[in-house]
């Protein structure tokens, strides 16, 4: 399954090649950036080192450092940081998922602060009633930076807040628990962690996204309700199938742009499954998803388009155009899920696709171009390898043949025979205990990446272009690949 033109001197033309990324012996002619993805698909990328870990989630870097989660033998979760020059450890410590919904993939978190500096935030073990402690550590050195009252109870993961000052999380504090479930907010300067005055949640809410929440309510005791909330307010609340459609819930997934806009709120919502579920063998129709453009104030329905999600979610925001978000349009799909034999999963196979790659204007929601992809891009096994990247250019199946797709523009490229793609794999989940549960649950923990050919076989070797699309910038030139076992560290030219 593949998703996933002159008088110059000699010198001067020389230089003028070089400068603008013409292609020798094309007239001078610009090439397209699909244009260099696809050259750069040709040319071998060997890493600089590799260290052997089991990672979770995606790393992420910052001033020279790598940080990621890891499986540790045991199987616990641990945190890690790297030089990114060298691979060297530069320190580690336990940590451990919280209890933020086991859907979400459980990924390192860097914040930075207004002078630039960088700190890393997560959870650790706290006692031995499933209490976490609340860590943020100086990300080159592991110090951490004193909190006072830190045992808490998080629902959701330490990260930036929705106004990009200080760190964010939901959940309880143990010292004040009485005070029930809210939205807290720290600094890197440390001291205490506070009630956050700009978000503030219902009792039995999670955040979906910037400044968006759902409640825990469900029929047939209680309708799930879509809400926002700004500068101490719930802004508005709405019924969850009155914006997504009837048979929706967040229990399916959910999608949030996060940009803390004026002008519309985007997300996408799902048909939920989880009925189906119980049975040995259930059918789920691809087109029965939309996204939606709301109002951030009122929370009514600028546009919404049915069968559409986001099909730029990966791509790096700095890659991102500007006003506009790139979605797949859902003409037809249908995916099979078969329990397997110990029950505690399905398989997954994808037949009869037929999809369109639109960019769509996000204030109204007009449609600016149409790539039509047809179906084999999604259609297969849930174990087999997808094309990846996190860059605006893509390898995607367009009407069956490998292409370089810029997702910002639609222009595709066609690579050439002996080009080296970017696939990822699906990690099994990472199993680890839920707190106040007793019990252990499958969270996610993201994906692996390789080389692969045309036909999603993965390869030994990367190139440069499968290292741009899915490598994590390190900085000063360089980019690490979380790879099957190992993280892999590049050298690239910037």
């Amino acid at each position: 399954m593949f998703r996933v033109t002159s008088t110059l001197p000699i010198a001067a033309l020389v230089l003028l090649v070089t400068l603008t990324g013409c292609t020798p012996g094309t007239g001078l002619i610009p090439e397209s950036d699909s244009d260099v993805a696809a050259r750069e698909l040709d040319e071998v990328a060997t890493p600089d080192w590799t260290v052997d870990a089991s990672l979770v989630g995606k790393p992420v870097a910052a001033d020279g450092v790598v940080l990621a989660y890891t499986k540790a033998s045991s199987g616990s979760l641990q945190v890690e940081a790297w030089d990114a020059t060298t691979g060297e450890q530069l320190w580690a410590d336990t940590a451990v998922t919280g209890a933020a919904t086991p859907g979400v993939m459980v990924t390192a978190t860097i914040i930075t602060d207004d002078e630039d500096k960088h700190y890393a935030a997560y959870l650790r073990p706290g006692d031995d009633k499933d209490w976490q402690d609340l860590v943020l550590a100086d990300l080159a050195t592991g110090t951490p930076v004193a909190l006072t009252d830190n045992r808490v109870w998080a629902s959701s993961r330490p990260s930036s807040c929705a106004d990009g000052d200080d760190i964010c999380f939901t959940g309880w504090k143990q010292s004040a628990y009485d005070a029930g479930k809210l939205n807290y907010r720290f600094t890197t300067a440390g001291g205490d962690i506070s009630p956050d005055t700009d978000v503030v949640l219902p009792d039995t809410a999670r955040m979906l996204g910037n400044r968006v929440y759902s409640t825990n309510t469900r029929p047939p005791e209680g309708t799930e309700v879509l809400g926002s909330s700004a500068d101490g307010q719930l802004l508005w609340e709405r019924a969850y199938t009155d914006v997504f459609g009837e048979g929706t819930s967040s229990d399916a997934g959910w999608a949030w742009d996060d940009v803390d806009s004026d002008e519309v709120l985007l997300g996408a919502g799902y048909v939920d499954t989880s009925a189906a579920r119980e049975s040995a063998e259930f059918t789920h129709d691809a087109t029965l998803r939309s996204v939606v453009a709301l109002d951030p104030k009122s929370g009514e329905t600028v546009w919404s388009l049915d069968g559409a999600d986001f099909c730029d979610q990966d791509v790096r925001e700095d890659d991102r155009a500007d006003g506009q978000r790139t979605l797949c349009l859902y003409k037809s799909g249908t995916t099979t899920y078969t329990q397997t034999g110990d029950g505690t999963d399905y398989d997954a196979v994808s037949t009869d696709f037929d999809v369109d790659l639109i960019g769509v204007d996000r204030a109204t929601g007009e449609v600016d171009w149409t790539l039509p992809l047809g179906g084999e891009e999604f259609e297969g096994d849930s174990d087999d390898a997808t094309f990846a990247s996190f860059s605006a250019n893509r390898v995607m199946l367009v009407e069956g043949e490998p292409a370089i797709v810029n997702l910002t523009t639609g222009e595709h490229t066609e690579p050439s025979e002996d080009a080296v793609y970017a696939c990822s794999t699906a990690r099994d989940p990472l199993l680890a205990a839920y707190p106040g549960t007793g019990e252990s649950m499958p969270f996610s923990a993201g994906n692996d990446y390789a080389g692969c050919d045309a036909s999603g076989e993965l390869t030994d070797t990367f190139s440069t272009g499968s290292v741009r699309m899915v490598g994590v910038d390190a900085g000063d030139g360089r980019a690490v690949v979380a790879s099957a076992g190992a993280l892999l560290g590049f050298a690239t030219s910037d």
